[in-house]
Parts: structure tokens; C-alpha cells; sequence
């Protein structure tokens, strides 16, 4: 019972907020979680900041957002809203998610994102001391605070510390995010035949339990932090008017969730914000928006610097020795790159191959779908490895241990986006030629641009 009251207390915190970015109680419901993990996160810095019960600053924080929905009230609904929409986003991805009901045991969700929980619960200043206590830096204090922060209301609401109820905050916080991909994928081929682009889109989102299936049920952020962004990048560089104010919030919320769940967040976010600068170049006033991510991901690293947190590849990392070519760390560059290769190898050609193909023969037919154009996904997927390549080359600790106990984790992303960009091409290919001229109208001016 426990479990299920934390669950319905995370949907009911996010529930104005989710609704105020798409006006339609069924796409709220689907992405209340993140909402309220937004919005328990928000309370969280402000707590850290000020000091104070968590709550003292989750009811002020929570009141904003229901002001923000009724004032939104009447605002155009989102695309895609109806009962069976919200239904087909959810339910084919509850099969696989049902592994969130073994015992809550692996031991990063304990090690970090509990552990992190417990201390935000416990109020501003014995949070404070504990993100920048020395004792406690193997718990990694300075990672982002999305994926504990829900767990920390439920548990400061609900007084109690059960580990099930924060199994299954997480396991809907997970569900939440891959519903947000499904979803995007699904909005920007909408102009397709509704079977094939729901088919393509609820692929996409069964792509985030690969390369290792039990990531979305284990207690982590990665796969979250994975479809969050995927989602996100996928309305930005595809969507026809990723600009338009009834579409980008929810966007941005996406984007802004992503690099507050994990360290890779941050560089995800910065990547996308690059290449969607150079991707929407015509519009620099309104593609200013995509740096306000990147602008929450520092705004966390500040706070939690000055409290005193430590990253460890910061703190110890081989970045100078790497510049000035110390050949022991310039010798890890191979072995980072096949093992995160071998993970993900069959994927990437295939998705690789699929694009060549596409650009070769169906280039104009994508451009008059409406879809923007795909090799800006694959920058956003080339920089997001390179950022981790670096991060695994420059390493303080053992290689071939930090490899072991991560890569297959933090390479759901790059499959994620991979599958994205597989799907879109796929729908393209699929589509009835008569649906084309249909869409031209809605095409975004530089969406066929290479």
C-alpha cells in the first residue's frame, strides 16, 4: 500500500504542472512523474539554498504550478491527448517494466540515489553538510538530484523509508520518461498512417532496456536520463515548429528533467544545445531556449561546488596528462572505444546503414513529411559519445572496472537516439505517397536541410 500512495503522491505533485504544459488530463497523467520529480527537484535547490524542511519549499513550489495550470486553462490542447493516445504511450511498455517488482537490492540504487534521498528528506541543513561531508563522497554527492528527489518527498510525506515505495517511484518516474519518447516520436511522424507511426514510436521506447535489460528496473537514472533527452532531441531537431509556444515547454521540461538526473545529463544537454544552435541558425532569438538546460545543469554544478561536492574525474582525472600526451592514458583511447563499440555495435551499424540508405533514396520524401533532417540527430549522438569516450579516458579510477560497471549503462542513450532516427526513416518509407503533399504545407522551411 505504501508503494502505490508513493506512486499516486508523485503523479499528484506533477499533475499541475504536466497539465499545464499540455491542457489534456491524459498526457498529464502520462507525464505527471517527471513533472513531479521537476518540481520536488525544484524544492530541493531551494531548500539547499535557504535552508529548511523540504516541505516548507514543496508547498510553495507546488501552489506555483497550480496557479500556472489554471491560468492555462484555456489554452489549445496537445496533439496526440485522447485516452487512447495516453493508453498506447503507456501500457504496450508495462510488460518489460515489470521486472521493478523484484526486491530493491542493486547496490548503486542504494550506494547513491537513496542514500541522497534520505539526506534531502531530512531538511536544508543536514543536507547541506551531507553533500559536501568527505565521509560520504563514495556515494558521488555532486550527481544531480532529479532521480532522489521524488523519492525524498515520498518518503518526508509518507514518513517512512521503505525501499519498495522508492523501487516504484523510480520504476514510474522510469516509465514516464520512455512514455515521453514514444510520445515524440509519435508527434513528429504524425503525418504518417497511425499504425506505422505508433509502431515506430513504441520501438523506439522498448530500445531503452537495451544493451542491458534491466537498467530501466534497477533503481538507476540512465535509462530516464536516456529517454528524457532522446525525447527532447527528437522534438527539437525534427518537430515542424519546435519553436512554437504551445510546444517547446514541454520540450524544454524534458531537456531540463534529463540534465538533473545524472552527470551524463549535463553533457547530453550541452551537445544538443550546440548542435540545435547550429541546426536553427535562422532563428538564433528563439533558439536561445535550448540553452536554458544547459543553463539548470550549471546552475545544480554551482550549488553543489559550493557545498563542498567533489567529481571525482574533476577532482583526479587525467585531463592534463591526456593534453600533454601521456602515452598511458592516450594508450586507453582504444580500448574505450571497442568496448563501448561492443556494446551497442550491431545497433549503430544497422541504424547507421538505415540513415545512409534514407538520405540517399528517400531525402526529398522526408523533407516533404515534414521531418527535419537526420544527420543533426546523429551530431547530437556522435557528441554525446565523444563526451563519454573523454570522461572513460581521463578516468582516476581503475579502466577496466569503470567500464565494466558503466558502459552498458550510459550507451542506452546512443540506442535510444539511434532507434529514433531508424524509426523516422522507417515511417518515411512506409508512408503512402499521397500523404506527402498533405504534409508539405505544415513542412518547417529548413526542415529538408542537410
Amino acid at each position: 500500500m505504501s508503494s502505490l500512495l508513493a506512486v499516486a503522491l508523485l503523479v499528484a505533485a506533477g499533475l499541475p504542472l504536466s497539465y499545464s504544459l499540455t491542457r489534456t488530463i491524459p498526457l498529464a497523467l502520462v507525464f505527471a512523474p517527471v513533472a513531479g520529480a521537476a518540481v520536488a527537484t525544484a524544492a530541493i535547490l531551494l531548500m539547499l539554498a535557504a535552508g529548511g524542511p523540504l516541505l516548507a519549499w514543496f508547498a510553495p513550489v507546488y501552489l506555483l504550478t497550480g496557479f500556472l495550470a489554471w491560468r492555462l486553462r484555456r489554452a489549445g490542447p496537445a496533439p496526440h491527448g485522447s485516452w487512447l493516445d495516453g493508453a498506447l504511450l503507456t501500457v504496450p511498455l508495462l510488460p518489460p517494466l515489470l521486472q521493478i517488482f523484484q526486491q530493491p537490492l542493486l547496490w548503486d540504487a542504494h550506494l547513491i540515489w537513496w542514500l541522497h534521498a534520505g539526506y534531502f528528506a531530512e531538511g536544508g541543513s543536514f543536507a547541506r553538510d551531507s553533500v559536501g561531508n568527505p565521509a560520504l563522497i563514495f556515494s558521488h554527492p555532486d550527481y544531480p538530484p532529479l532521480a532522489s528527489a521524488p523519492v525524498a518527498l515520498a518518503w518526508r510525506v509518507l514518513d517512512l523509508r521503505d525501499f519498495y515505495p522508492a523501487a516504484m517511484v523510480n520504476g514510474a518516474l522510469t516509465l514516464s520518461s520512455i512514455a515521453a519518447v514514444v510520445y515524440a516520436v509519435r508527434r513528429v511522424t504524425s503525418a504518417a498512417p497511425a499504425v506505422w507511426s505508433w509502431l515506430a514510436a513504441i520501438a523506439v521506447g522498448w530500445s531503452a532496456w537495451s544493451p542491458l535489460w534491466i537498467v530501466p528496473t534497477a533503481g538507476f537514472s540512465d535509462a530516464m536520463c536516456a529517454t528524457a533527452f532522446a525525447a527532447g532531441a527528437v522534438l527539437l531537431l525534427f518537430d515542424r515548429e519546435p519553436f512554437d509556444r504551445r510546444r517547446l515547454p514541454l520540450t524544454l521540461l524534458l531537456l531540463c528533467c534529463a540534465a538533473l538526473m545524472k552527470n551524463e545529463g549535463q553533457s547530453m544537454v550541452v551537445v544538443l544545445a550546440v548542435v540545435a544552435t547550429l541546426r536553427h541558425r535562422r532563428q538564433l532569438r528563439r533558439v536561445a531556449w535550448v540553452w536554458l538546460p544547459v543553463a539548470v545543469a550549471a546552475l545544480w554544478s554551482l550549488v553543489a561546488r559550493l557545498l563542498g561536492a567533489q567529481t571525482d574525474v574533476l577532482a583526479g582525472g587525467h585531463f592534463g596528462d591526456l593534453l600533454h600526451g601521456d602515452p598511458t592514458i592516450a594508450g586507453r583511447i582504444p580500448t574505450v572505444f571497442s568496448t563501448m563499440a561492443g556494446r551497442v555495435d550491431r545497433v549503430v551499424v544497422l541504424a547507421l546503414a538505415a540513415a545512409v540508405l534514407g538520405a540517399v533514396l528517400l531525402r526529398r520524401r522526408r523533407a516533404a513529411f515534414g521531418l527535419g533532417a537526420d544527420p543533426w540527430l546523429w551530431a547530437v549522438t556522435a557528441g554525446y559519445w565523444l563526451a563519454v569516450a573523454l570522461i572513460y579516458v581521463v578516468t582516476p579510477n581503475d579502466l577496466h572496472w569503470h567500464l565494466s560497471t558503466s558502459v552498458d549503462r550510459v550507451m542506452v542513450a546512443v540506442v535510444v537516439l539511434s532507434c529514433a532516427s531508424t524509426a523516422c526513416w522507417a515511417v518515411v518509407a512506409l508512408s503512402p505517397g499521397h500523404l506527402l503533399g498533405a504534409s508539405r504545407e505544415a513542412v518547417h522551411p529548413d526542415a529538408g536541410v542537410q
